[in-house]
């Protein structure tokens, strides 16, 4: 990865927008980040990280610092960095949340976070996309405009979460020593956060809740063993002795012994079932052979009464025939008479009709004599009705066209009233419009003057209105000073504070000094004793040489060791620290009480709080005539549009009264003419409507005398064919009385062949209905019951049998012993079924039960040999094992991981030191308890293992600066190669002695001999030597920073 371009708008103590070149600056491979502390060197390392995550770089450090305090209210913060990783080139603009000044009222409202990413096509439009000149389309791509989105294009983009970043890109002040100093916890979670191994904890929890998911499993599967088990006892009767020995193997969990006796409890009580089902099947064979036998005997009974059934049946049609030969006559001769006299019955409505239709002619003639004789003189006699009515249609055509003449001249009639007070309507409305219009000129006249008088009130508020700029930069001034002065009181005493800090610590430090003074006096003289306890006789004295030692010091009870001379200058070079850090932020709290009261303007709290109300009133008042100002231009707008549409109006006004005189004048001789040209067309009569009614009379009239003698014709003719056919059928009826043979033996005939039938004899012929009904249902019940008796004759057995008494009696004595016989039968097959369904239900109950055994028993098999297995791994990854170190998977993976680390960092370390120093992970303890996570140093000086807390200030950086960078190294290995060309360090070098100094700047530089860029963050001012490009970060009187770039 590697950074372009950084932009910072309002961020941190940076007022305004600053713009640092990176590329540029890493064109040598190091520059340097330098100014004063709390200059505002490392808000831009935080810079850079917020716009990649949203959050800042270190740890202890609050997000809330991005946002300038210098920014004005309705000013955003914006940072924006262009970065390029193995996928591409990228440029993100984050702006943190702010409150703003609301755009109506008073008060402030809070402007939501926002975050934009782009996609650069190519390197060479990053000037471009710097200077915002590069616009949109395919070569710069919006890739997500929303702050989740962003987040997760950027994770995606650069392979490393922010914790990662901070490990490897950005290493962040107070972070280095950190890590190598942290205790086992705190070590742990950041490792696990760094590599990402939440994984291996989150597989331990999972384990363990598997162990317990097992330990359930086989506790349920032996209780279902145990269940199936009383089943299987009680579903096959097993007695007291054997179902003991069932659930001794049950509880040992004997599973095949177990499944042995079952089997065989369970084979005794199938061939018991075996045994009793046969028995059931022959006794229901038997019962089978009397059942046969008693159907038989009581079917020879039922042909008996069968047979006698149809004896009377037969009998009773017999005696029924004559009657139903006379009902098949009677239906015969109805058959035939009905459609005589239905023809003789429309001949007689024939003429009856013929007879109405003559009466209503003549009174048609009568009625229509009076007002129209000359029409009913044209009928004449029947014989000439054709010519009567062609004359009659002559005469009603030429009345309807006399009328169709007149329509249009009595429509026009009817309307000339309706239109007379029509266009006395419109005289009158015309009159108003015109009234109306005279109106409307006199407003639009009076319209000037009333604009005049807005637009003085509107340059009247405007002058009050451009106080406004001064008044907002007053009233920010007067809020600054309102909260310097306010800070300034807490400060003061902030101060107080410190200062007595600095003296309680200045008097600790002097005894401290003393007592180191006094050890190192009293060890002193001491120091031949001291000395003399190594003496040896023959070995040389380290002080005079000689190999005998009569007369060797002793020691005093109040000797010195230098241990303790050692412990008491610790505690000096503490208690001086301690005074040089009270001593500094005494300084300090008095520099920003100094700051906070030049800010002032040299104001109290309550001077400052009353120039607030004063400004904020000031401002009130100049928003308010600007607001007033802004209304009156929207008055005048509207002003304006309301002349400009009176005129309109005024205009279109004046036309449309100038246009209805002259339609007016043209309507009034319209109407005159139509006038003249009625009255002319209706000469002697009332009116013309009266006229054209007297013509529509004359054609209706005709009319009325054509249907009437219309009807006379048709009604005669068809009386006269109706009275043909119905002399006709009553030729051809034959429907004559029947009559008997008489004494002679002669029929009722003619010479001539069958007498004419006559209209009585035909009426005569037809029955009534419900009598006809009555026959045809008799002949119906005739035919079903001969099909009966046919069909009964026919049965099996019927036409062989003698239905005599003794027949019957013999019948029912057989009958009665096949149903004793049967009835024995059936109880001994009840009963040996019932015994077989008892045992079958034992036995299926068992097969059940056995089954329901078998599968609780594999369940139980199953379920231990897996729940095995898991609480095996379990007890190996939780620590639990008897066999191995007790360690947990996450922290072996993590003790793995950090031995990379360490290996890394020892590369780097030994040119840092001189190989004086080595890192070792700690496999032995660290207080009470074994963790495998802790940190050791070697100190091949003295050949001893030393603890971190032990290793002065410049070891300490070195030695952190060279774990960080070996975590680094691994970081970018484990993130899949990701290569990282820029690196921030942000830390303490100013505790480096020259000479190390020089070692470690030259050992970074080599860092950038490969390609990378590194960025140095330090106050150090040897360091402006050794690096030519630099950034420099001042603060300016008025407390804002300010960068110049020197490259």
């Amino acid at each position: 990865m590697k950074l372009h371009h950084l932009r910072l708008t309002g961020i941190g103590p940076f007022a305004g927008t600053i713009d640092i070149d990176l590329a540029a600056l890493g064109a040598s491979g190091m520059f340097l980040l330098e100014g004063p502390t709390g200059s505002g060197k490392s808000t831009i390392v935080d810079a850079i990280v917020y716009a990649l995550y949203g959050h800042v770089a270190g740890s202890a450090t609050s997000g809330d610092r991005i946002r300038s305090q210098f920014a004005a209210p309705t000013e955003p913060s914006v940072v924006d960095l262009v970065f390029e990783t193995g996928s591409g080139i990228y440029r993100v603009r984050r702006r943190p949340e702010f409150q703003r000044a609301k755009k109506r009222g008073t008060g402030t409202t809070k402007e939501q976070a926002k975050a934009v990413l782009w996609r650069i096509g190519s390197p060479q439009l990053i000037p471009a996309v710097i200077a915002d000149t590069a616009g949109g389309g395919a070569d710069v791509q919006a890739l997500a405009t929303r702050i989740d989105e962003v987040g997760r294009e950027i994770q995606r983009a650069v392979g490393l979460t922010r914790e990662q970043f901070t490990q490897t890109v950005l290493l962040p002040q107070n972070e280095f020593a950190r890590f190598l100093r942290a205790g086992t916890g705190e070590r742990q979670q950041v490792l696990q956060r760094v590599f990402g191994t939440e994984i291996y904890a989150d597989v331990e929890k999972q384990l363990e809740e598997m162990r317990k998911t097992a330990k359930r499993q086989v506790d349920a599967a032996t209780g279902t063993l145990g269940r199936a088990l009383a089943r299987y006892v009680e579903a096959t009767g097993v007695d007291e002795e054997h179902a003991t020995a069932l659930q001794e193997a049950a509880a040992a969990l004997r599973l095949e012994p177990l499944a042995t006796l079952a089997d065989e409890h369970l084979e005794a009580a199938a061939a018991r079932a075996q045994e009793a089902h046969g028995h059931a099947e022959t006794a229901a064979a038997a019962e089978q052979a009397a059942r046969t036998a008693a159907d038989a005997t009581d079917a020879a009974r039922k042909r008996i009464d069968r047979r006698r059934e149809l004896d009377t049946l037969a009998a009773r049609l017999e005696t029924e025939r004559p009657a139903i030969d006379s009902a098949r006559t009677a239906l015969r001769r109805d058959e035939a008479a009905r459609p005589v006299v239905a023809l003789l019955q429309r001949r007689d409505r024939a003429s009856t009709q013929a007879g109405e239709a003559i009466e209503q002619l003549a009174q048609q003639a009568s009625t229509t004599r009076e007002e129209h004789p000359e029409l009913v003189d044209l009928l004449g006699p029947a014989a000439h009705a054709a010519a009567a009515d062609q004359q009659l249609a002559a005469a009603a055509d030429e009345a309807t066209s006399a009328a169709g003449a007149l329509a249009d001249l009595v429509a026009l009639e009817t309307a000339l009233p309706t239109r007379g007070k029509e266009l006395a309507d419109r005289r009158e409305a015309l009159t108003a419009s015109a009234t109306a219009l005279e109106t409307l000129i006199q407003q639009a006249a009076a319209r000037p003057a009333e604009r005049e008088q807005l637009v003085a009130d509107r340059a009247r508020e405007r002058t009050a209105a451009a106080a406004l700029g001064d008044a907002r930069l007053a009233q920010r001034t007067a809020e600054e000073q309102r909260r310097a002065a306010t800070a300034a009181v807490a400060q003061k005493k902030a101060v107080d504070t410190a200062k007595d800090r600095a003296s309680r610590t200045l008097a600790t430090a002097k005894d401290f000094a003393e007592t180191e003074a006094e050890l190192r006096r009293r060890r002193f003289a001491g120091i031949a004793a001291e000395l003399a306890v190594d003496l040896a006789d023959g070995e040389a004295c380290p002080v005079c040489g000689a190999l005998e030692h009569p007369d060797r010091a002793d020691q005093s009870e109040d000797a010195v060791s230098p241990e303790q001379v050692e412990e008491a200058e610790q505690r000096r070079k503490t208690a001086e620290s301690e005074q040089a850090g009270a001593e500094q932020a005494h300084a300090l709290a008095a520099q920003e009480l100094t700051r906070l009261q030049d800010a002032a303007g040299e104001l109290t709290a309550e001077a400052a709080e009353q120039a607030v109300t004063a400004a904020t009133q000031n401002l009130r008042t100049a928003r308010d005539a600007e607001a007033k100002a802004a209304e009156l231009d929207a008055t005048i707008t509207r002003h304006d549009e309301e002349s400009a549409r009176l005129d309109r109006r005024r205009e279109q006004d004046a036309l449309a009264v100038e246009r209805e005189r002259t339609a007016l004048t043209g309507l009034e001789q319209t109407l005159e003419a139509d006038h003249a040209k009625v009255t002319e067309a209706r000469g002697e009569h009332e009116s013309l409507a009266a006229r054209r009614r007297g013509h529509l009379a004359t054609a209706r009239a005709a009319t009325g005398l054509r249907e009437a003698l219309r009807r006379r014709t048709e009604a005669e003719q068809r009386a006269a064919e109706l009275a043909t056919e119905a002399e006709q059928a009553l030729a051809t009826a034959d429907l004559a009385p029947e009559t008997q043979a008489g004494a002679t033996g002669e029929d009722d005939l003619s010479a001539d062949g069958p007498a004419r039938t006559t209209d009585e004899q035909a009426r005569a012929a037809v029955l009534e209905e419900d009598e006809r009904h009555r026959l045809a249902r008799l002949l119906e019940t005739r035919t079903v019951e001969e099909s009966r008796l046919s069909d009964g004759l026919a049965e099996e057995g019927i036409a062989g049998t003698t239905a005599s008494d003794e027949a019957r009696e013999r019948a029912d004595a057989a009958r009665t012993a096949a149903t004793e016989k049967l009835t024995a039968a059936r109880a001994a097959a009840r009963e040996a079924a019932d015994l077989a369904a008892r045992r079958g239900a034992v036995a299926e109950r068992g097969r059940e039960a056995r089954a329901a055994l078998a599968t609780a028993s594999a369940q139980v098999e199953t379920v231990s040999a897996e729940a095995g297995v898991v609480v095996r791994v379990a007890d190996l990854a939780t620590g639990r094992s008897a066999d191995g170190e007790r360690v947990q998977l996450s922290t072996y993976v993590l003790m793995w991981r950090l031995d990379a680390v360490v290996q890394a960092a020892n590369a780097r370390l030994a040119l840092f030191s001189g190989s004086d120093l080595e890192l070792l992970r700690d496999t032995g303890r660290r207080g009470a308890r074994k963790t495998g996570l802790d940190l050791l140093v070697m100190d091949r000086r003295t050949d001893q293992v030393r603890v971190p807390e032990t290793l002065s200030g410049g070891e300490t950086f070195f030695v952190s600066l060279a774990l960080a960078l070996g975590l680094a190294d691994i970081v970018t290995g484990e993130a899949g190669g990701v290569r990282m060309e820029t690196l921030f360090i942000d830390e303490g070098f100013g505790s480096l002695d020259p000479e190390t100094l020089e070692t470690v700047v030259r050992e970074i530089g080599r860092l950038a001999e490969h390609g990378r860029t590194i960025g140095i963050v330090s106050h150090v001012g040897d360091m402006k030597a050794q690096i030519a490009e630099q950034i420099h970060v001042r603060r300016g009187a008025d407390e804002r920073s300010h960068v110049t770039i020197t490259a």
